[in-house]
């Protein structure tokens, strides 16, 4: 199985398919196979595209350090030594909630690296939103507690749950979060610095949710602010369900050719 090593912590990759270079950049306690491969996501892509796929530290067959200091801005650096690995200078990106807020933060910080950017299942956080941090501690709250009956936060319940399922080590993810919730004070702290940032991105962006999912904020607001960018919803669905959903799939496949053609 194939591994790379950054800074001590080793990362499992998986490569899938021929075509140009589509880097997949999973959800929060999920991992390729949960993400990608049981929701048919490499079967959908793969005849077209050459896919790189990555557990995140923390997750799936990676390392999984302890310390909170492991993660934020290093789970970004294990994106671009992967592609240094795999002597890949740029490619196409497609995250799933948090894996889009990775290839949010990497197309801001590393532009050149990034042809093209597919962000699915998430939300745009307001600067400075005291319910942010709230939620942030209620996550880690359920994350850290002895079982999920000790649990009382309904969408904490969710979010344990969840993690559970995917038979996530809990520890290593309330590191995770953890190192987010710290990370988040580099981020630009006014709406208007937020806005200007994103208005110079200058490659093609699309962002996709479902109808129903749970996330805060507004749904388009990426697509409004970067230049040409394109925001798609689908009907029913929620953070979830609408990962396996062949409109999704459909939609992704679209946008790639788009870009694959310029």
């Amino acid at each position: 199985m194939p591994y790379f090593d950054n800074e001590g912590v080793k990362l499992y990759y998986e490569i899938e398919g021929v075509g140009p270079d589509l880097f997949m950049i999973h959800g929060f306690a999920a991992n390729i196979d949960f993400n990608w491969k049981i929701t048919n996501w490499i079967n959908a892509l793969k005849d077209e595209n050459r896919l790189i796929l990555m557990d995140c530290r923390g997750h799936g067959k990676s390392d999984k350090p302890k310390e909170p200091a492991q993660y934020g801005v290093k789970m970004m650096e294990d994106i671009s030594k992967l592609m240094d690995h795999l002597s890949i200078h740029r490619a196409n990106f497609f995250g799933y909630s948090m894996g889009s807020s990775l290839t949010l933060n990497l197309l801001l910080s590393e532009p050149s690296r990034i042809n093209c950017a597919i962000l699915g299942g998430f939300v745009l956080p307001s600067p400075n939103d005291e319910q942010t941090t709230l939620r942030y501690d209620s996550y880690i709250n359920a994350l850290k507690a002895e079982s999920i009956e000790q649990v009382k936060d309904p969408v904490g319940q969710e979010f344990r749950r969840f993690a559970e399922s995917t038979g996530a080590d809990l520890n290593a993810l309330a590191a995770v979060m953890t190192g987010f919730d710290q990370e988040s004070e580099k981020i630009p702290t006014t709406q208007k610095r937020v806005k200007a940032v994103l208005k110079k991105i200058s490659v093609p962006v699309m962002t996709v949710m479902g109808s129903d999912d749970f996330l805060p904020g507004d749904k388009t607001l990426i697509a409004k602010l970067v230049p040409d960018a394109c925001h798609f919803q689908i009907q029913g669905k929620d953070h979830g369900t609408v990962v396996s959903d062949p409109k999704f799939h459909m939609i992704v496949k679209a946008f790639l050719n788009y870009v694959n053609r310029k």
